[in-house]
């Protein structure tokens, strides 16, 4: 069985050829579960259009605006394939974000320009939207469906360097990250974040929620970032959500958004202090 065979558990990739052989056992000790999020013909899960969200949840708001809605989670359509990682088997997660997209988290002012709420009782049926909210900021309707895959470390990821891998193999791996989404969006629950500029959102989280501007270098030279780093490893990618063309969402120039979540609060099903990460190219 080759290399990228093995890796993906009998996955036929026939574009991979044998160059990162000696690196499988190390490789497939790091691999992550994840929820991809296909499109669908039928589902009550969705990217864009309108939310079913029940009229007594407040449509969220941000300096007295409302926030564009991204997407919608029905938390039983995730079928037992996958790995929930402590999601509730049932509710829904709808996930919001500034329409006018001027906030980035790494400031922690930017606390409230965007949303993830949970809800035990979906409404039956969608929420008109609220007054306020621009054409730019509705998206074009996606139903989706959930599907099991395994990502992998970022190239930048301090692990992957220590492979040393040489030109090729390093085109090869980065082409093994790309390939999980066969050239459709990157849109997961859970896993390896897919990062467009750096791979510190744990931190960036971490420190942004806990008072400190990290879109200023030298809030990394103060002293409360010693005690707060340790809790980085807290803070877990709860959606990835990509750019696309099917709803018509652009993330700056072709980027993502990254919601995350601290372990402790995912068991307890509390999505009140998620934190979001914008990055673009």
């Amino acid at each position: 069985m080759s290399f990228i065979k093995r890796l993906f558990g009998g996955s036929d990739h026939n574009t991979i050829n044998e160059l990162l052989e000696e690196q499988v056992t190390y490789l497939k000790t790091l691999r992550k579960p994840a929820i991809a999020l296909v499109k669908s013909p039928d589902s009550n899960s969705r990217i864009g259009g309108f939310p079913s969200l029940d009229e007594n949840i407040e449509w969220p708001e941000w300096n007295g605006v409302p926030l564009s809605f991204l997407c919608q989670i029905d938390l039983t359509e995730i079928n037992g394939d996958c790995d929930r990682n402590g999601l509730p088997a049932s509710g829904m997660l709808y996930f919001f974000y500034d329409q006018q997209q001027e906030t980035w988290g790494f400031d922690p002012e930017d606390r409230g320009s965007w949303r993830v709420i949970y809800s035990l009782q979906p409404a039956e049926s969608v929420r008109a939207a609220p007054e306020g909210l621009g054409e730019d900021g509705v998206y074009r309707e996606k139903p989706i469906a959930f599907s099991p895959i395994l990502t992998f470390p970022d190239s930048q990821d301090e692990r992957i360097d220590t492979l040393e891998l040489s030109d090729s193999q390093y085109d090869q791996y980065t082409g093994i990250c790309s390939d999980v989404f066969a050239e459709t969006p990157a849109h997961h629950l859970f896993g390896y974040p897919s990062p467009v500029q750096g791979n510190d959102m744990d931190l960036e989280c971490q420190l942004a929620s806990n008072g400190l501007n990290c879109g200023d270098p030298s809030a990394y030279d103060d002293p409360k970032v010693k005690q707060l780093e340790a809790g980085r490893s807290e803070w877990i990618l709860l959606l990835q959500l990509d750019t696309d063309d099917d709803t018509g969402m652009m993330w700056g120039d072709g980027g993502r958004l990254y919601f995350w979540v601290k372990q402790g609060d995912l068991k307890k099903a509390n999505f009140d202090d998620c934190w979001m990460v914008l990055q673009c190219y």
